[in-house]
């Protein structure tokens, strides 16, 4: 139980630290590097930040 509670913890403390630094990158600019905006979208993408990531839910119904 001891050593869930630790990998728990560790893993808990690794996702935000990625996070972190995720949200730290800077903007793309218009005509940089295109590996850099790949990068910065796959970043955002993995750790869902989806608006950073500029992925848009247009199929999915609004709800109301």
């Amino acid at each position: 139980m001891r050593q869930y509670v630790i990998n728990t913890l560790t893993g808990s403390a690794a996702a935000l630290i990625a996070s972190a630094a995720a949200r730290a990158l800077p903007q793309p600019v218009e005509n940089g590097s295109r590996l850099y905006l790949w990068f910065y979208r796959f970043a955002h993408f993995i750790l869902a930040n989806f608006d950073k990531a500029q992925i848009s839910n247009a199929n999915q119904p609004s709800g109301n």
